[in-house]
């Protein structure tokens, strides 16, 4: 149930989370410590700053519009009205780290109007959380404002000092980056375009994608990132490095155009998480909170899961995606020996990937063939597969490539989904790879957002679930659609297969405070043959085997892939703990995290009184004493320890670990070893 707890202005006033003074207005945080003002200068310029306790962490930042056809939205600006509210409310997630959500702001919204003649009107709403501030921009029906083709918004993030960054460049059409750490003042992409990835594009090397993450000198940690992205244009930042200073710059349509819409619209809210520790960044809901309810009435349909699938076979070159290379993996055959593998070990679902015919005869600018969604390869009888698995008690998740041609897709995105139905298919993996189609729509542009949207909203419709490779970075929308389980939206695991250079040892230390706080991520854990010796050699993977374990509980995600290939898994006694890590919880805890240097992670099974812990670290050992007082207060458990070995090393030694178990309670206090590049995974069993 969901609890509402209405103040009027006079308690906020009273409560002192409000203040008046002319044209200056103020709100707070629930708890006292965050602080927005909003006021308007001489000039006519609005412009805000946010305080934590007594410290200024973004000093006085203008905002302005400037649009094609009409004049800029930026001075003569003077506060007409003013509103405020205060919420607490509790809402249930359909799936997530934890159960329910609290919701509990404080809220600010100012009516600006123009003095001068077109008096167009728009306001700023503020919401103040204890974790951070969200704020948007609302546009009114109004005489002066009715088609609107917006060129730039121009929302400042002036920093009060040179902070510490975790940043990827301003890329339009990629987010599969290795990420930087450098101070505000020493952001520069130029390197980034030295080693592009193939369909890339950086306009402005002073330009950052987000989120961006920062630490100040004080050690608060700041994340700059936008939520409900909705019919709009995914915001990158600008970098103004010697003034310290971040201006948004959205993606553009081919015409130069940033956003097209009509009176009424609100943009998308520009979010600041705010936490005194690394972990408080992870354990921080604000992304969500600020999009609207779950717009599905019957949910029951909605399922996290396990699954396995040829995909990383296909990624180190053992089979092709196509039939017509000879060494085609997705075949009626190889399909239900996946199925088999499945079903032996109570992995719940096979990723079918690689199905559908790519047809030649049909070829769009670069592209060789285009698909359509419902014809299989001749070596694969999907109907046979869909038997034997439920012979088999598996479920199929089926894949939907486009290969870019979004446009394609839009139009016969029912028909393939009406054929997921028939086949009795209810999740999907899409993926975009390919410049995209039409030209020049760029991954986080508006038309894309606005694809991956509707993509969305049609699986809902046909009651599917759905993860997306080479999506819109994720802004909190699978609270509003639940079926969206989880994005890809950053570099993953397959950069390890195959990437020149691949992912370090510090880059699954950077994705939980960064990209992961916009929403799930599908990774894609569980690589044992870490050298890659049969079929990439000059790959190896830079972890180690008991990190690959531990991943499974630090990245959170509610589809949870066991990557490698079956046969790496078999006999190999690290696979029981893939078979024993749930993929759904009741609870979810951070032990102890630093960004890029090391992170634990707990998580309680849901309708169980089991825990799983994972910890890892970057390119240096760690020894860590974690007591254990998350565990159930009277229970006893059986704990199945997954440990980096004696002379466990990321490069020079990532296979040796080594399982043991003993019996812990809540009083407990855990020591735990990682390797340089390692990790250690931990299955906290209740004894009966």
């Amino acid at each position: 149930m969901i609890k509402h707890l209405f103040f009027s202005l006079f308690f906020l006033l009273a409560a002192g989370n409000l203040y008046s003074s002319g044209k200056v207005k103020y709100i707070k945080s629930p708890d006292g410590q965050i602080m927005v003002e909003f006021n308007v200068d001489n000039e006519g310029r609005p412009f805000y700053n946010v305080s934590y306790g007594d410290k200024k962490l973004i000093e006085n930042s203008f905002i302005s519009f400037k649009f094609k056809d009409a004049k800029e939205l930026n001075k003569n600006l003077a506060i007409i009205d003013f509103k405020t509210d205060a919420v607490n409310e509790t809402w249930e997630r359909i799936w997530g780290p934890t159960p329910k959500v609290r919701n509990n702001y404080n809220m600010l919204k100012i009516q600006l109007k123009e003095t001068s003649k077109l008096k167009r009107t728009f306001n700023v709403i503020f919401k103040v959380y204890d974790d951070g501030v969200a704020f948007r921009y609302e546009f009114p029906e109004q005489e002066n404002m009715g088609k609107v083709l917006i060129t730039d918004e121009k929302t400042e993030f002036q920093l009060s000092d040179d902070y510490t960054c975790w940043w990827n460049p301003g890329d339009w059409d990629s987010d599969e980056h290795l990420f930087s750490k450098t101070k505000f003042s020493e952001i520069d992409g130029t390197s980034y375009l030295k080693n592009q990835l193939t369909h890339s594009f950086i306009p402005d090397v002073k330009a950052v994608n987000t989120p961006i993450t920062m630490k100040t000198k004080e050690g608060m940690y700041l994340s700059f990132h936008e939520a409900n992205l909705t019919n709009y244009a995914s915001m990158t930042l600008k970098c103004d490095t010697k003034n310290l200073k971040m201006t948004s710059a959205l993606v553009a349509w081919e015409d130069g155009t940033k956003v097209k819409t009509q009176t009424p619209f609100e943009t998308p809210w520009r979010t600041i998480q705010i936490s005194k520790t690394a972990g408080g960044l992870i354990e921080s809901n604000l992304i969500e909170n600020l999009n609207e309810k779950c717009e599905i009435a019957e949910t029951d349909w909605i399922h996290p899961q396990k699954y396995i699938g040829l995909w990383w076979a296909m990624h180190v070159n053992k089979y092709d995606w196509e039939m017509d290379k000879n060494n085609h993996g997705t075949t009626t055959e190889i399909s239900k020996s996946y199925i088999d593998f499945a079903a032996k070990h109570h992995i719940e679902s096979v990723l079918i990937e690689g199905w559908n015919e790519c047809n030649p005869k049909q070829m769009v600018g670069e592209r060789k063939c285009q698909f359509d969604w419902v014809t299989s390869y001749s070596d694969f009888d999907f109907p046979e597969v869909m038997r034997y698995a439920k012979e088999k008690g598996v479920k199929i998740i089926g894949q939907h490539e486009t290969n870019g041609l979004a446009g394609k897709y839009t139009n016969e995105m029912n028909g393939a989904y009406d054929y997921l139905n028939e086949l009795g298919i209810n999740t999907v993996k899409s993926g975009y790879v390919g410049a995209k189609v039409p030209a020049n729509n760029y991954q986080q542009g508006q038309y894309m957002v606005e694809h991956y949207r509707l993509a969305v909203e049609k699986a809902a419709e046909h009651k599917i679930q759905l993860f997306v490779h080479e999506a819109v970075k994720p802004t909190g929308i699978s609270r509003t659609y639940p079926n969206l389980l989880s994005q890809e939206g950053a570099r993953g695991q397959e950069f390890n297969a195959w990437g020149k250079p691949g992912n370090n040892p510090s880059h699954t230390l950077i994705l939980p405070f960064t990209r992961m706080l916009a929403g799930a991520m599908d990774f894609t854990p569980g690589i044992f043959d870490i050298k890659l010796k049969k079929y990439r050699e000059n790959n190896q993977i830079p972890t180690t085997l008991a990190k690959q374990l531990a991943l499974f509980v630090v990245f959170y995600s509610p589809v949870q892939m066991a990557a490698d290939l079956p046969e790496n898994y078999e006999n190999n006694p690290a696979f029981q703990f893939i078979r024993d890590v749930p993929v759904e919880w009741d609870d979810s805890k951070i032990i102890n995290a630093e960004i890029g240097e090391y992170l634990t992670v707990v998580r309680k099974e849901k309708n169980a009184k089991n825990w799983a812990l994972g910890s890892i670290t970057n390119e240096d050992s760690r020894d860590f004493d974690i007591p254990l007082a998350f565990l159930d207060e009277g229970v006893k458990y059986r704990a199945f320890i997954y440990a980096d070995g004696e002379k466990a090393h990321w490069d020079e030694n990532p296979l040796d670990y080594c399982i043991s178990n003993e019996e812990v309670s809540n009083k407990t206090i855990l020591k735990i070893k990682l390797a340089k590049g390692g990790g250690q995974a931990i299955y906290f069993k209740a004894i009966d």
